[in-house]
């Protein structure tokens, strides 16, 4: 079984537009910067693991100062860490991206595909982070749809799949992260948090543990091959003991037919048959609650830091000057070789610790 877990959800209000170039630039040494150093301190399992987390994921972009709450800062930031790692000979590195850039993600990963720690990890990697966008494109329907699908990984196995879907009549953004830290036992989400403004009041999310029977009732129907009448008339069908469904909604009934036809033998085989989109996925669905009266969950799963300031000025203007000490200090830390990450962490703690007075800074010594 797939060892991906789902982590959380950030919703954002969509935003266009790019960061200033002077400022991208920046946004690019930094992000990789604090990256590298989580690694070489704590380990790129410990990075990857951070980056699975909402809430971190989003500190990381407000320290690196792109804007508050928009939805250019999964983009900007997992640009920015892309291109980093693309430029140095990191223990991690990312794959894919936003929109056309999606589908590269096999082939960023097969190019480095001689580094893993065994040749049977790139293909397992693909295969699930491809489960989880089918899980949140198809299983979690909540007016989203993809546009981003990046993956944060290193040569061992482990990686966190940040994507982000787009709801254009409410012009809000949603991202989703997941890890491949921790098992699960069924197709089923073990969120660290989520945070957003909109609730969904359309939502069917077939991936919650509230929809397991109706999971296990979809595949019963498949099995059990009902025959499906798209007419108004009853037929004598209607009287015996065959299980027929009278539906005079549209319903994607080719599609339907194949899934019976192949007969999947778990979900994982459900959602990978060509044709299994939304509307599929939600007619099975709706097919095995008439059968079996088992019913998903329509529940949207949502519950309810700036370092340098942001683009627009929120909550304060960029100071390129602290900005430039940031990268600086990072920097020097990242240049003692000899340092151990013991050290380096007391560095780091006593930081966190530190008031620090306008004007002042932090410096170590290279």
């Amino acid at each position: 079984m797939v060892t991906i877990t789902k982590n959380g959800t950030a919703y954002l209000p969509l935003h266009y537009g790019k960061p200033p170039e002077l400022l991208y630039r920046k946004i690019v040494r930094l992000t990789g910067q604090i990256c590298e150093l989580i690694s070489e301190t704590y380990g790129t399992k410990e990075l990857i693991w951070r980056m699975a987390d909402p809430v971190w994921f989003h500190s990381l972009s407000l320290v690196t100062g792109f804007d508050w709450n928009s939805s250019g800062t999964t983009t900007t930031t997992l640009h920015a860490l892309k291109e980093y790692s693309n430029s140095k000979d990191l223990d991690f590195f990312v794959a894919g991206g936003k929109g056309v850039h999606m589908k590269e993600k096999s082939g960023d990963i097969s190019t480095r595909s001689e580094l893993f720690a065994t040749e049977k990890i790139p293909e397992r990697i693909r295969k699930e982070t491809d489960l989880a966008a089918k899980i949140d494109e198809n299983l979690l329907q909540d007016t989203y749809d993809l546009y981003i699908h990046s993956v944060v990984l290193d040569y061992k196995g482990n990686y966190s799949v940040i994507q982000q879907g787009l709801n254009y009549e409410e012009k809000m953004a949603r991202r989703y992260h997941w890890s491949s830290k921790h098992i699960m036992e069924k197709m089923e989400e073990s969120r660290m948090g989520i945070r957003t403004d909109l609730l969904s009041d359309n939502c069917l999310d077939l991936s919650s543990p509230l929809s397991r029977k109706s999971r296990d009732s979809m595949l019963k129907a498949i099995k059990e091959k009902p025959k499906v009448s798209n007419e108004n008339q009853r037929t004598l069908d209607y009287y015996s003991d065959e299980k027929v469904l009278n539906l005079a909604i549209k319903v994607p009934w080719k599609n339907l037919e194949k899934i019976y036809e192949f007969e999947p033998s778990n979900f994982d085989d459900l959602l990978f048959i060509p044709g299994a989109g939304k509307s599929t996925i939600r007619a099975l669905c709706y097919i095995a609650e008439v059968i079996t009266g088992e019913k998903p969950s329509y529940e949207d799963p949502v519950r309810y830091s700036y370092a340098l300031g942001g683009k627009d000025g929120i909550p304060k203007p960029v100071n390129y000057d602290d900005y430039d000490r940031s990268i600086e200090f990072f920097g020097n830390l990242l240049r003692q070789g000899g340092m151990q990450a013991m050290e380096r962490e007391k560095i780091l703690k006593r930081l966190s610790r530190e008031r620090v007075n306008s004007g002042s800074s932090y410096t170590v010594k290279s």
